[in-house]
């Protein structure tokens, strides 16, 4: 998943974070899949949670987010079939809207999940099982609902060639058909898939209301089927939810819904937030924010007992890394010259030095074992020996064949992010690269450099080295290698989430052996080889550090916490204080 949080942090424990999210192919019933959700001690309701974040949400239409603290924030209004639920430390993948974690009679082929009854969406109608087959189909319009996942269209058997609702209106999505009752949704895909029970947890596979949709304008206002509802939203500046009274919280397993009120504030600068989360002066007191740490004060605030009960301080498994576009720098050499004029250390010193991240050789968290491993970049290993190899890179750029010096790198404009693209500026250009600079506004950043050619109308056009962050999709590799480096994603105007572009041939053969993997732990390894030849064969990829967290709130909260399974901080289970 795609990464906001602008960073800062310590360590204080290990990355705790396993395959505890996958699920055999089938599992038999628990009380812990029905609601409510369990009791907090001390929790109480009522009041209003304020959440102060610099920028807006990159979507908020189910079909079109892939951002992590989105994907948590939206839980308040949007239910999939699936979810995640973190409390005191374990994480649970639990059935949602599904009554069950799905079941499979041929290795992951074939899924079928129970659905609940008598849930209603915020305007009190009936949710109905081809709500969520028409939600799946909306992912598939990518040319115009786009930015989300694409997981759906990738793995859903498809033989009439549909293409989605707006563009194929006419045609039917021969992969998900509804039981005749209406109590039951089946998924043929195109091949095993032992972990989908993980991948309905997006809300590519919420319900969504045929009479309801309101394409592009959907990402204003959907329809609810959570605690709160939107009743207002003022694109940039703020957001207000309210109490939706047709939820039920015995159907819900996974939400709490303290709160009344959720206010979302947005615009706040890095430096004015970090002011605003120390002082604690009054609505501040249950404030928090979901997009930004403490950075420019982690000295002040880490280590002082003054601020000890209201920090919230984890380890991610988000990597930040930079994306070389293989499309536009088409020489092998030229990308390693990249990667080696690259200085790891002044990358990270921008972002908040060591207490904001560890430095990293792969997108692949550590704690992937079977998946993560060392390797050399540049001939050496960054982890220690993070410092720029100019005179190595010089070599590559004298020795490559189609010479490309002058380059263009794409970044967000809030937080520390520029202040990164900087530090890679300067690097660069010390290697004699001539480096523009082109700064996106974070709301739609992620859609804006994933479009390729002529397509990416962005100022400077289309960014040759991009500014990313991922954290896996679930706790294995598949959730994070196919999604970041696999040319079957791509279409020829839009590379998804593959911001390298990487479609080489041999490469590719190596997906298509890997699909055919049904052990978790044989498929971790197959995508780890994967992920290391694209990184050091190819030079697709320059992964900087693994992050770090460290988030300061009001002190009338409680519940704030870690979503492990998205890796962000989460106000799902927030209280305000009497």
């Amino acid at each position: 998943m795609k990464r906001f949080v602008n960073r800062g942090g310590v360590i204080v424990a290990a990355l705790g974070l396993t395959a505890a999210v996958l699920v055999p192919p089938a599992q038999s019933a628990t009380s812990s899949w029905n609601g409510p959700a369990p009791t907090i001690p001390g929790a109480t309701k009522g009041g209003t949670l304020t959440i102060l974040n610099q920028g807006d949400f990159e979507h908020i239409d189910p079909a079109r987010n892939y951002v992590g603290g989105t994907l948590d924030f939206y839980r308040f209004f949007i239910r999939s079939l699936t979810n995640y639920r973190s409390l005191n430390g374990k994480l649970e993948l639990l059935p949602d809207l599904a009554a069950d974690l799905g079941t499979t009679k041929d290795n992951g082929v074939t899924w079928t999940f129970k659905l609940r009854s008598n849930i209603k969406y915020e305007d009190g109608s009936a949710v109905k099982c081809q709500d969520f087959k028409y939600g799946v189909e909306r992912s598939f319009d990518a040319g115009i609902l786009d930015g989300g996942p694409t997981y759906a269209a990738d793995w859903i058997e498809n033989k009439n060639d549909f293409k989605g609702p707006y563009t194929t209106p006419n045609v039917d999505l021969s992969g998900v058909t509804c039981s005749p009752k209406g109590d039951a949704i089946t998924f043929k895909l195109i091949q095993p898939i032992p972990y989908f029970p993980s991948v309905v947890t997006f809300g590519a596979f919420a319900p969504v209301p045929k009479a309801k949709d309101t394409k592009q304008q959907y990402d204003l206002h959907p329809v609810g089927t959570g605690p709160y509802m939107i009743q207002s939203y003022d694109r940039g500046k703020q957001m207000t939810l309210v109490r939706n009274k047709y939820w039920d919280p015995k159907s819900d397993p996974t939400r709490w819904a303290f709160p009344d009120k959720i206010q979302v504030k947005f615009g706040f600068d890095q430096a004015a937030l970090e002011q605003t989360l120390i002082a604690d002066a009054g609505t501040t007191k249950t404030s928090m924010s979901m997009d930004t740490n403490i950075v420019n004060n982690i000295g002040t605030v880490v280590g002082n007992p003054q601020f000890s009960k209201r920090l919230l301080t984890f380890v991610t498994p988000y990597s930040r890394y930079y994306a070389i576009n293989m499309d536009t720098v088409k020489d092998v050499k030229v990308r390693q010259a990249i990667q080696c004029a690259i200085d790891l250390s002044t990358v990270l010193a921008a972002a908040g030095g060591t207490s904001a991240g560890s430095y990293a050789n792969s997108t692949i968290p550590p704690s992937l074992g079977n998946a993560a491993r060392p390797f050399n970049i540049c001939g050496r290993d960054v982890t220690k020996h993070p410092e720029a190899q100019v005179e190595k890179a010089k070599a590559l750029l004298a020795a490559a064949t189609d010479k490309k010096t002058s380059l263009v790198l794409a970044y967000r404009d809030k937080g520390v992010e520029p202040d990164r693209a900087a530090a890679v500026q300067a690097a660069l250009q010390a290697a004699g690269f001539t480096v523009t600079m082109q700064k996106l506004p974070r709301a739609g950043y992620y859609t804006a450099i994933g479009k390729r050619g002529a397509a990416n109308t962005s100022p400077g056009g289309e960014p040759d080295i991009i500014q990313a962050s991922w954290g896996y999709d679930w706790a294995a590799a598949s959730g994070i290698v196919y999604a970041l480096y696999d040319g079957r994603t791509m279409s020829p105007e839009d590379s998804h989430s593959n911001y390298s572009r990487q479609n080489v041939p041999a490469v590719q053969k190596l997906f298509e052996a890997a699909d055919k993997l049904t052990d978790i732990k044989a498929s971790d390894k197959a995508l780890g080889d994967i992920e290391q030849k694209i990184i050091v064969d190819y030079a697709g990829v320059m992964p900087v550090f693994f992050e770090k967290d460290n988030a300061l709130y009001g002190s009338k909260l409680g519940g704030v916490h870690q979503e492990i399974g998205f890796g962000t901080t989460s106000a799902s289970s927030v209280w305000i204080k009497k």
